[in-house]
């Protein structure tokens, strides 16, 4: 169910889709997710919500949804939290030359 809300949301942005080229994207359905696995259950266990690693397939806590000050930071309720999200990830990982 989440997943058919969240493409509803996502699907028409050209922009979600041009930055998307720049990441290598996984979709794990909850019962895929790594429950046994602390370094995926940052800010809890809810979904749908977007995680970030970097090349070396560590976590990126600090890359969440700025939108959102409750305590479920990365939710993404729209396309364009997304891309702000995406975009911020990009300057970071090329001032660091981790890209």
């Amino acid at each position: 169910r989440s997943k058919q809300w969240y493409q509803r949301r996502v699907r028409d942005s050209k922009e979600l889709l041009d930055l998307s080229e720049q990441f290598v994207m996984v979709n794990a359905e909850n019962e895929e997710a790594p429950s046994d696995d602390s370094t995926f259950n940052i800010d809890g266990g809810y979904i749908p919500r977007i995680i970030f690693l970097d090349s070396t397939g560590a976590v990126r806590p600090e890359f969440t949804n700025k939108n959102r000050p409750d305590k479920y930071s990365y939710f993404y309720p729209s396309a364009g939290e997304i891309v702000q999200s995406m975009e911020s990830v990009l300057e970071s990982m090329k001032s660091k030359q981790e890209l």
